[in-house]
Order: structure tokens, then C-alpha cells, then sequence
């Protein structure tokens, strides 16, 4: 693990430079790979079998070679390697995560800030933390700074945040006016359906996985306005109460939980 956050790293998020925007994402091992779950929702919802975590370079590894983990098993890449490692940096030192969190963030913002782009960052690539309620302190001698902010969305409240989310009760309160959050939706659970639909009328953002990318042909109205999910990343740009649609990917094309709708 050389560093936590990846700028542009993948096909969709590089989508939004042509939009004037630079992405930071930090990546951490889903659901129980790590042995620590970050992902609280993930058996409700159906979507550890498919997630994306093992989409892309996450899944390639020489040979096929594998290794266990308390999730099952995994490729055995650095990609694999190095999410774990963050993870574990995660829940063994929080104030070391935090102040190399603290210092990758204010290299991103010059890094964007020399290529004339907006730097925006999501922080839940393969995770669900929710970072409004996750207390950040930051101690930086040259900026006089030493305490600690509600959240690291208070700590640069200049910056776009966002992510997906599958914890619909995160909608229920105020969130930082600098950090956007799209619910994404699945059908695993009649129980967490209902959340989802719930939260959407209230004004929550859907996101739907389904099998080509197109319209479900069930549970939504036919005069309903989808969004290409897979046309950039840069949810926040999205109105409020939108229907975006992404196609599966990765495990998620043979997914048969519920999680990816036909």
C-alpha cells in the first residue's frame, strides 16, 4: 500500500476530466474481506457476490492465483493486497489513517488545481463508512491547524464529496452541504426495496444496476427519466430524486440475487 487515494484510476471516473473534473477515490476492502466489515448492508442488499471489487485489475491476477480472506477468496494482486492493507490502517490506527488521509487530500487539490480541474473525492470506492459521522482530527504545524472537525467534509468544505450508499437511513438526517450521496437501489430484499423507495420519494437520488444497462421492465413507470450512469461518475451533478441507471459489470452480469434487475 503506497497510498490511500486513487486519482483517475478507472474508465468511468477519467470520464469527468472532459467535464472539468478530477477524481479521488479511496478504495478499501468490501464487506468482510479485511475481517472488518465496512459495508453493513451488503448481505440485505444482496450485493457482495457481485461487486465491483474484483471488476477491472481488482480481478486479474497471474495464474488466477488466489488467496483466502474472511469473505471468501480473492485474486492475489497488489490491488487486493493494498485495499486490505488500507482497511486494516482503517480500524488499527485511525489517527494515522486520518493524518495520511488529511495529507493525500491536499496533494489532490494542487495536483487538480495545476491541471485546471475541480478536484472532487469519493471516499466509498468499495466501501460504506458513513464519513458524516466519522470525527477527523487534523494536526498540520505550517497551517497553524490542531483539532479535531466533525468530519473530513468540514476539514475541506470547499471540496465535492460524494459516493453511493445502500444505508438508506443516512438520508433521514442533514448531510454536509459538500457531500452528495445517490442510494443504490436492489430487489434482495423486499424489506430493503421498500427502504430504497421510501427514501426516493423523499427525494433520494436511485441508482439501478441492471443486466444491459437499460430501463427495468418492472417496479418503475415507463414515463419515469433515467440517466446514464455509465456516461461519467460525477453523481452530484445529478438533479435531485434522479433514476440512474449503470450496467453490470464484473461478477455483477451473472448476479442472480436481486441485486441486479432484469
Amino acid at each position: 500500500m503506497k497510498k490511500l487515494l486513487n486519482i483517475d484510476a478507472n474508465a468511468k471516473t477519467v470520464k469527468g476530466q472532459k467535464q472539468g473534473f478530477m477524481t479521488a477515490v479511496l478504495y478499501l476492502a468490501p464487506y468482510l474481506a479485511s475481517g472488518f466489515n465496512v459495508c453493513p448492508m451488503a448481505e440485505l442488499a444482496g450485493c457482495h457476490a457481485g461487486c465491483l471489487n474484483t471488476a477491472g485489475r481488482g480481478g486479474i491476477s497471474k495464474g488466477s492465483k488466489r488467496f483466502r480472506t474472511p469473505a471468501g477468496l480473492l485474486p492475489d494482486n497488489a490491488i487486493q493486497r493494498a485495499r486490505i492493507a488500507r482497511t486494516r490502517l482503517f480500524v488499527d490506527d485511525r489517527p494515522e489513517f486520518f493524518r495520511r488521509l488529511y495529507q493525500e487530500i491536499r496533494a489532490f487539490i494542487r495536483k487538480a488545481e495545476r491541471a485546471d480541474l475541480t478536484p472532487v473525492i469519493r471516499l466509498n470506492g468499495t466501501s460504506d463508512i458513513l464519513w458524516e459521522k466519522m470525527p477527523m482530527p487534523v494536526s498540520d504545524n505550517k497551517r497553524g491547524i490542531h483539532c479535531i472537525f466533525t468530519n473530513v467534509m468540514a476539514v475541506f468544505p470547499e471540496i465535492q464529496f460524494y459516493d453511493y450508499t445502500k444505508i438508506a437511513k443516512r438520508f433521514e438526517r442533514p448531510l454536509p452541504d459538500n457531500y452528495y450521496l445517490a442510494l443504490s437501489y436492489s430487489e434482495a430484499s423486499p424489506v430493503y426495496a421498500a427502504r430504497c423507495i421510501k427514501a426516493h420519494k423523499a427525494g433520494a437520488s436511485l441508482v439501478i444496476v441492471t443486466r444491459k444497462g437499460n430501463a427495468p421492465s418492472e417496479g418503475f413507470s415507463i414515463d419515469d427519466d433515467f440517466i446514464n450512469g455509465d456516461a461519467n461518475d460525477l453523481r452530484f451533478l445529478d438533479p435531485a430524486g434522479a433514476l440512474v441507471l449503470l450496467k453490470a459489470k464484473g461478477k455483477a452480469r451473472s448476479d442472480r440475487s436481486g441485486f441486479v434487475i432484469d
